[in-house]
């Protein structure tokens, strides 16, 4: 048994062999940087999340440091790299899910007038053409001319050959008259 004992602590002592020497990572880094970027770059959604998975990658690796029980210390750090581009996919993933919200029983707001408002808001137009038709035509030009060619009142003034202050007193007019239409239509 003493025999076997010393047997083992001298195969301890024998050389390792050369395609078995200790592991450097930094070595392996070196030679496989380029070639595994350019792997996740095609392997992964988002190809600016190359360098990320390779530092984790690298960082995983970093176990085997001094092993020289790796056969392909390059084929295990692109399997590594599967590994972490998998995990990097789902933790996406999961992140994304986690912002879902479920829209049941959710009352969903649009900028699109419902049926009824579109038919209301149709009539009320309708009725304020037609009270606008009725104006005195100098009140009707002043209140066109501020409302649908958008005209500040000291150019209406000017355009009309009527004071600032008239052109108040027509817009009020009108805007009276209107606001007294579609008060009665409610």
């Amino acid at each position: 048994m003493g025999s076997t004992i010393s047997a083992l602590d001298n195969h301890s002592a024998l050389p390792i062999p050369r395609d078995r020497r200790p592991l450097s990572i930094q070595e392996i880094v070196r030679r496989n940087h380029g070639a595994l970027i350019k792997f996740l770059r095609r392997r992964l959604s988002i190809a600016d999340d190359a360098e990320d998975v390779a530092q984790e990658t690298y960082i995983r690796m970093m176990r085997y440091e001094g092993s020289s029980e790796l056969q392909s210390p390059s084929a295990m750090l692109f399997r590594i790299a599967v590994n972490v581009a998998n995990d990097h996919g789902r933790t996406a993933l999961a992140r994304r899910a986690s912002k879902h919200t479920a829209i049941d029983g959710v009352d969903l707001a649009t900028e699109m007038p419902s049926p009824e408002r579109s038919v209301l808001a149709g009539q009320t137009l309708d009725l304020l053409l037609a009270t606008i038709e009725t104006l005195p035509p100098k009140c009707k030009q002043v209140f066109l001319l501020s409302r649908a060619s958008d005209m500040t009142y000291p150019e209406i003034a000017a355009h009309c050959g009527i004071s600032v202050k008239m052109v108040e007193k027509h817009i009020s007019r009108a805007i009276a008259a209107c606001l007294e239409k579609v008060e009665d239509s409610v």
